[in-house]
């Protein structure tokens, strides 16, 4: 069963029969079969043959082929058999070769007879086999039709002739030969005086079709139009042409008086099961012999009685015939050979010498072909395949009125060549994988699917019975019991799921560190409120009470075993320690009961007169109760500053836009592994800017460790004072090369390189005019504002509009145009080469802000402008010197960053020197500022000089993007469309957008930030997804399903819901598609060549290459000295041994803990 998005179905004849009228129970007249909803042939533990199968062809064979963990090891007509013993059925029908199924007795005999005889002879010789069945097929071409010949013209005089050869590939190569040969001859007379072998003979091209597919040998491959296949081998063979099947229009122009062939399918098989039109065949067929073409039908797919008659276009009309059919797979069941059938009017012009083959016509192969060509040529098996043909249509006929929103509504195809055509690319490939699940081999062909919504009723249906990987939260149930024994007294505990009590139990406030977010807000209870004011009241004076006299904490001091040294802290005192903690919590009880009555005067809060400092304590002198704050009280007439805040975050809270930040560290042996505020509870991070796991790379963490001990830890102040070293130029010096411009400046974040840099060039150029597109980030936009410039808005991306609005000014007015190349929220791309060319035509400074880019796009990792012009830069490598009129050197100013793809922090802009000097000079944001750590330097700078040397991680971010992005379309959940790597799930709703944040969080242990006004508008929250390298193959699995349940329970809206709606943010928008091709392409990413890096999987090590290592640590041997290890000498290596130089111990494994004594000497600590 192929698909186009297709499936298809390539039974042959005899391997299947149709249900005789008892089984008619099978039928259903209401709506599909539920028999299959469950998987029964999952993967499950393989035995040791198996296994060692695997490993056998994993280690040993070349890897061409992607297959399933499977190891078939025999069959029987429709059936197949694994290693493991499950049983399949077979409609792939080893690619429609096994017409009489599998292990056919017949095939069999002869093959045991022939091979007693002559299993294989030299083609100067004669043998018995070839000839007969050449005659065979001739004959039966002149009883069926074809090739000019009506049915029934067994007794007429013209002829024809056969090659045999080892396959359809050899046979369609044979067949070119045999009409650029023609070619050449027909050239010849047609003028006096011309020789064939001229090498002015033009007539040698040879036009094919779109969505053709004929074989992998060079010739073939050539003609075979599918990128997939041609890209690899580039250059092919030239001379060749394409055009589009049933195109009448262009038809004159794709074969002309040069073209010797025309290859074709009269029905595409790999290319999705598509039946060309009988008038374009016959036009075709004119126009050949208007120009003297040989025309060629490739029927190795459709041929041999696979639609009813011996050849696809048997039954059509004589003025659409061919000269050639060439055809294969069938005719010997699975035993190799093809053939070449060739009229006698083309045939002549090949003599002894011109072709030949070594093993294609042997005695055993046109043998076992004279059996099954008799067997299918019989007329009982004529009428079972049409019989056949009928029910199968039947029944497939169906499943478009069943599916109207996944299937096309019509089956492709003719006789037993059917196909399926799917909706959406993405889903014939699920289908098959879901069928051989079930015990159904079919097969998918082509790539012309419509994008529509998405599979709903039978991929969900099937997906049920899936297993899945949502992993239980390993939060503890037990302080959670006495909660739940109140859930019928308490409404807000009544109406909370017990999983979001969990969470607010175990997470701090983010306004009152010390409490618990349930705590927090149990203090707006009524009941609770005050009860919780007088506990804390309670626990102070407790802690307090006790260390009253000398005598009482000398007295717990002895029985704790505690004796505290001279020049001790409180942190050595236990019950000083615990009185701290109850103060600093009636202190957080105390604001939060003071936030409730937020419009009452504020109240100067008080501490128990118990708290009185234990005198009598040792440490009494630090283990009193911090004083709480004095909140400042409104003077009489004056403005109530404390009730102002308390308004503003009220209203933050009420369009449920209040900002939370959650307690989330990061584990940098685990990444995207993170624990929260309890050390314990681990969760997968899906929303770091962390883009390439860069954080905790390991040679960037040998350098900063490297580095961190010759130089300390601060940078000593600003660049002008003590701050500017030689990390800081040195990372200056890899950014400006980079981007290949001639000078680049390092500030603290991209966020002060935007508001100095912007703000600087407004404020100095005269009459200066801001063009901002309308969704650059806040520091663009501040920059701007903090100028006196004045600051005009075009609409995103809109070169229409931003060009309108330039014309309003004179060309000499100083102008900005400032935009961002990925933005960071929708996923979209600015248009950078057209913004160029109308900063040109208008004169107007470029200010392009990559900070979403570097590190991600292009070669070297220096951004989009940089990808936009990817063979060019790859080829010029890491010269620092501009490529004129590329993209990247026609912008005037980049900014980026070095805290997101480079997992460090910091910002940068680059451009020409004397700009770079002048915002060195005058921005307050850099010159006023402490410089950044020399070892976060070092490690930035290592940052980018490995990904300058290593395109995997960019390449492997990129394929994990489009995994989950079409996993989500799967699903119908909404992603707006966009070409980069940002996965933005539109929820829609501010409140629902936080409460999808939070079930992630407490329900999947999954971390997703919620994005909410003002960084999105209202009415378009969504959850911001991050797809990093380094997340595995489960992780995304376990992330889909979260997601898809997760919209199912708060009923969150879907594609199909919004596109019901109108659509919102570029998701269901009427007359756009719902997808957008990345700009990442399949060559690029390595798909076309076999280079693309592997997902990874559960268990496996993140690559470190060891090129990118070298280049990274060859930065710093002048500063640092060269790092004394061997090299791994293998390309993408495991690092596993990277050590860390230091200055205290030599080296040291990356992992080793460093060992902190608990107090210092005093001089050390002075």
């Amino acid at each position: 069963m192929k698909t186009t998005g297709s499936l298809t179905w390539a039974k042959r004849g005899l391997g299947f029969r149709p249900r005789a009228p008892t089984c008619v129970r099978y039928v259903s007249t209401e709506g599909p079969s539920t028999r299959y909803k469950t998987a029964t042939h999952t993967a499950s533990t393989a035995s040791a043959d198996t296994v060692k199968t695997l490993e056998r062809a994993s280690e040993f064979l070349l890897p061409v082929y992607a297959r399933p963990d499977i190891v078939l090891s025999h069959g029987k007509g429709s059936y197949v058999w694994d290693t493991e013993g499950r049983k399949y059925l077979d409609f792939s029908a080893g690619i429609a070769v096994n017409a009489l199924g599998h292990a056919d007795e017949g095939v069999l005999q002869v093959l045991n007879d022939q091979s007693g005889k002559l299993l294989h002879t030299s083609n100067v010789f004669h043998h018995q086999w070839a000839g007969k069945l050449a005659e065979q097929l001739i004959s039966g071409t002149k009883t069926e039709g074809g090739l000019g010949f009506s049915a029934g013209s067994e007794g007429s005089d013209l002829g024809a002739k056969v090659f045999f050869s080892n396959s359809g590939t050899e046979a369609n190569e044979g067949a070119l030969k045999v009409a650029r040969k023609v070619g050449k001859e027909r050239w010849a007379a047609a003028a006096s005086g011309r020789k064939w072998d001229s090498p002015e003979c033009t007539k040698t091209r040879i036009a094919c079709f779109e969505g053709s597919f004929h074989g992998r040998s060079m010739g073939a491959l050539s003609v075979t139009t599918n990128p997939k296949y041609q890209t690899p081998f580039a250059p092919l063979l030239p001379g060749v042409d394409v055009g589009q099947l049933n195109d009448f229009d262009g038809l004159q122009t794709l074969v002309g008086e040069d073209t010797c062939a025309v290859i074709v399918e009269p029905i595409q098989g790999e290319g999705g099961i598509n039946v060309v039109n009988v008038d374009y065949l016959q036009a075709l067929r004119k126009r050949c012999d208007e120009v003297g073409a040989v025309l060629i039908y490739d029927e190795i797919q459709c041929g041999l009685f696979r639609t009813g008659t011996l050849w696809a276009h048997s039954a059509y009309p004589l003025d659409c015939h061919p000269d050639i059919v060439t055809m294969a797979k069938p005719l010997a069941n699975g035993y190799p050979i093809g053939a070449v059938l060739i009229k006698d009017a083309v045939s002549n012009t090949m003599t002894a010498g011109t072709h030949g083959t070594t093993f294609g016509g042997s005695p055993l192969a046109c043998a076992v072909g004279s059996h099954v060509l008799e067997r299918l040529s019989a007329r009982s098996s004529i009428i079972q395949i049409g019989e056949t043909s009928k029910y199968l249509t039947g029944r497939l006929e169906r499943l478009p009125t069943w599916f109207p929103n996944i299937l096309q509504a019509n089956i492709r195809g003719r006789g037993l060549i059917r196909g399926l055509g799917f909706k959406n690319e993405e889903d014939p490939g699920r289908v098959v994988s879901m069928a051989r699940e079930r015990g159904v081999f079919v097969l998918t062909a082509g790539k012309d699917a419509q994008y529509d919504w998405l599979m709903e009723k039978v991929i969900k249906t099937l997906k049920k019975s899936l297993p899945t990987n949502i992993l239980s939260s390993s939060i503890t149930m037990d302080k959670l019991s006495s909660l739940t024994r109140f859930k019928a007294a308490c409404p807000f505990l009544g109406r909370t799921a017990v999983s979001t009590l969990r969470n607010m139990s175990t997470t701090s406030s983010s306004r009152f560190p010390s409490l618990t977010g349930l705590t927090e807000r149990a203090t707006k209870c009524p009941v609770m409120g005050p009860a919780l004011t007088a506990r804390s009241k309670e626990m102070v004076a407790g802690y307090a009470s006790v260390a009253a006299t000398k005598a009482d904490v000398d007295k717990i001091h002895k029985e704790q075993g505690v004796f505290p040294p001279a020049g001790a802290t409180i942190e050595m005192c236990p019950h000083a320690s615990a009185a701290r903690a109850a103060a600093r919590m009636a202190e957080d009880l105390a604001a939060a009961a003071k936030l409730k009555a937020r419009h009452e005067a504020a109240k100067k809060l008080k501490v128990d007169s118990s708290s009185t400092p234990a005198a009598g304590c040792p440490f009494h002198h630090k283990a009193a109760p911090v004083p709480t704050a004095k909140p400042k009280v409104a003077t009489p007439g004056g403005f109530d500053y404390e009730a102002f805040y308390v308004n503003e975050l009220d209203k933050k809270h009420k369009d449920a836009s209040y900002r939370y930040f959650n307690n989330i560290n990061r584990l940098a042996a685990k990444f995207p592994v993170a624990h929260t505020g309890e050390v314990k509870d681990e969760v997968e991070v899906w929303c770091a800017n962390d883009y390439l796991g860069m954080g905790n790379n390991p040679v960037v963490l040998e350098t900063m460790h490297r580095t961190l001990d010759k130089y300390g830890h601060g940078a000593g102040g600003t660049r002008n004072i003590a701050g500017n070293g030689a990390m800081h130029l040195g990372l200056e010096q890899e950014v400006a090369a980079l981007h290949r411009k001639p000078a680049a400046l390092v500030f603290s974040s991209c966020y002060v390189a935007n508001d100095a840099t912007l703000s600087t060039l407004g404020t100095k150029l005269p009459g200066c005019v801001f063009f901002s597109d309308s969704m650059n980030h806040a520091s663009m936009i501040q920059g701007m504002r903090h100028s006196p410039a004045k600051r005009v808005i075009f609409k995103h991306n809109d070169l229409n509009d931003l060009e309108n609005k330039l014309k309003e000014y004179p060309k000499s007015t100083p102008k900005v145009i400032a935009f961002e190349s990925v933005y960071s929220m929708c996923g979209s791309i600015g248009p950078i080469k057209e913004i160029c060319d109308l900063a040109d035509k208008y004169g107007a400074l470029t200010f392009l802000d990559e900070v979403h880019a570097v590190g991600l796009y292009g070669p070297r990792g220096a951004g989009v402008a940089e990808h936009l012009d990817y063979d060019a830069h790859k080829a010029a490598g890491e010269s620092p010197r501009a490529i004129p009129g590329s993209v990247m050197d026609r912008i005037d100013i980049i900014t980026g960053t070095l805290g997101k793809a480079y997992g460090a922090v910091g910002g940068y802009i680059a451009g020409s020197d004397d700009f770079v000097d002048m915002i060195r000079s005058y921005a307050p944001g850099f010159i006023f500022t402490t410089s950044l750590p020399p070892a976060v330097v070092a490690g930035a700078r290592a940052s980018v000089a490995y990904q300058k040397a290593y395109v995997g991680d960019r390449q492997l971010k990129q394929i994990n993007v489009r995994e989950v992005k079409r996993r989500f379309a799967e699903l119908d959940i909404p992603v707006v469309p966009g070409p980069s790597h940002i996965v933005p799930v539109l929820v829609g709703d501010a409140a629902l957008a936080k409460a999808a944040s939070d079930k992630l969080l407490t329900e999947h242990n999954i971390y997703v930030q919620s994005i909410n006004y003002p960084t999105v508008a209202v009415g378009e929250e969504r959850l911001r997804i991050t797809v990093t390298p380094r997340h595995t193959l489960e992780q995304m699995t376990k992330l889909v399903d979260a997601v898809d349940k997760i919209f199912t329970e708060l009923k969150i809206n879907r594609t199909v819901d919004w596109k019901t709606l109108g659509g919102r943010a570029g998701v269901g928008i009427p007359g756009r598609p719902d997808t957008v091709d990345p700009i990442w392409t399949d060559e690029q990413v390595g798909l076309l060549d076999d280079t693309a890096p592997k997902t990874l999987r559960s268990g496996d090590k993140a690559v470190v290459d060891p090129i990118g290592v070298a280049k990274a640590r060859a930065r710093f041997n002048k500063l640092l000295g060269p790092v004394e290890e061997p090299m791994v000498g293998r390309k993408h290596a495991n690092i596993a041994g990277l050590k860390l130089q230091t200055g205290f111990s030599g080296a040291r494994p990356a992992s080793e803990e460093v060992q902190v004594p608990p107090s210092l000497p005093a001089a050390a600590s002075a």
